[in-house]
């Protein structure tokens, strides 16, 4: 395993099993190394804080672990990603905690994680960081950066079948809708684009409108401020 190399030919699936495979190792030293970081923020009566700890397990797998302190919570928000290079240029790939999206018409129930993967393409993280960011940059960089340090949950519906295992989807967060593939068979989640809310028409507007409250209602359950 240690001499394991994710070069540019892995597959998808392949870059998703490094990942899991990484996070299971790289978690233990994390959480310690988290755990010191907040007794110190403690100790400095520091109440906010953005961090990234960076830990290496395979060779090209870097895992990033994205921490987020805020006053009201004794533990940090913590969100796992890694970006890889492929041959069509850079992806990012992070833990689904949504399990593959909740699906529309239903509860959500916070299971835990089961293995669930979003990857996201170059694409997409720049056109987060311009259209959901409003960055004036919009890099990959600061894309991915956002992704990560945000909360996007929400619901998955299917707008077109393409096998017995993959689904075309549309994803509503808060800010806006996000469109690609589900694998279920791999348990990835691949996302090509993203629009803000107010480009949305016709009935992605309506989509986005149906769950505008249930929305608001589960992103203050899952942050508190």
């Amino acid at each position: 395993m240690n001499n394991r190399i994710a070069v540019e030919t892995l597959t998808l699936s392949e870059v998703s099993e490094l990942f899991r495979e990484s996070i299971e190792i790289a978690m233990p030293k994390a959480k310690g190394a988290i755990s010191v970081k907040m007794k110190k923020l403690k100790k400095a009566k520091i109440s906010r804080e953005k961090w990234v700890k960076t830990y290496e397990e395979f060779k090209g797998a870097k895992l990033n672990f994205y921490c987020e302190k805020v006053p009201t919570q004794e533990q940090p928000y913590v969100s796992i990603g890694m970006i890889h290079r492929t041959t069509d240029g850079l992806i990012l790939i992070a833990v689904d905690t949504s399990n593959g999206g909740i699906p529309p018409n239903s509860f959500f129930r916070n299971l835990g994680w089961n293995k669930w993967v979003r990857i996201y393409t170059g694409h997409f993280c720049e056109r987060f960081a311009q259209r959901i960011l409003n960055a004036e940059k919009p890099a990959f960089q600061a894309g991915s950066e956002g992704i990560m340090f945000s909360d996007m949950l929400g619901p998955v519906r299917v707008t077109d079948k393409i096998s017995d295992e993959v689904d075309k989807i549309e994803f509503q967060f808060k800010e806006g809708q996000a469109y690609g593939y589900r694998d279920t068979a791999s348990k990835i989640t691949y996302f090509k684009t993203v629009y803000s809310n107010d480009m949305l028409k016709r009935d992605r507007l309506d989509f986005k409108n149906e769950w505008e409250q249930p929305l608001e209602e589960l992103y203050k359950l899952f942050r508190q401020e």
